[in-house]
């Protein structure tokens, strides 16, 4: 089968994102309970579909609200306005994409196959720059919430498929986590390769691309 699009995880996937926990737990160090909860209850609702990132994310800030006791608005504002934020600026201290995405992402552009990043995170433009990206790299980039349920919503997988006008089946998956980007690419009948956290293996996506 042709492969058309090439979908990039973020998180793991252009970056070797080891330490980034210890990173955000130091830049939220008066906001633990909020940063656990969020932690808890993102978990509790991955590969829900939601429909909308409003939905979802009034969803997991009534949740993070309920566990911790601190007020919705309160919650909105942390998450928004700091949280993401924050992940964004610990990348731009402390990490930088691996040095073979650039690479990649130039000879697929020459194959004529489009690029999507997928994160399960919001801020997805300020967080590839970040880590030395430009956004315009990719022909889209889109989060999780914005595609209608965290990974591995299946709806989410498919809504870019939708997006990018091509068939699940000529669709690519690269990503680092077995149990988000693999099973999502699983039930949305898409391929999936596993990538390496190692910033040193390269993979070797050549027999996906005949």
């Amino acid at each position: 089968m042709e492969t058309k699009v090439v979908i990039f995880d973020l998180d793991g996937t252009l970056y070797d994102n080891r330490g980034l926990a210890s990173y955000l737990i130091f830049m939220n160090i008066f906001h633990l309970n909020l940063l656990g909860a969020e932690r808890m209850e993102r978990k509790n609702i991955s590969g829900t579909h939601y429909g909308s990132a409003e939905e979802l994310l009034s969803d997991l800030f009534s949740r993070i609200s309920s566990r911790t006791g601190r007020k919705y608005e309160s919650v909105k504002r942390w998450y928004t306005k700091k949280y993401l934020l924050k992940q964004a600026r610990a990348l731009s201290f402390f990490f930088k994409a691996k040095p073979w995405v650039k690479p990649m992402l130039q000879d697929l552009k020459k194959r004529g196959i489009k690029t999507v990043c997928f994160s399960d995170y919001g801020a997805v433009e300020e967080k590839l720059g970040g880590i030395g990206l430009n956004a315009k790299l990719f022909d889209l980039v889109i989060d999780a919430p914005t595609a209608g349920g965290l990974k591995p919503c299946r709806e989410s997988f498919l809504r870019i498929a939708e997006i990018m006008n091509v068939r699940p089946s000529e669709i690519l998956v690269l990503g680092d986590r077995q149990d988000a980007d693999g099973k999502g690419a699983a039930l949305a009948g898409m391929r999936f390769m596993l990538v390496s956290r190692d910033s040193s293996k390269v993979p070797d996506i050549k027999s996906f691309l005949k």
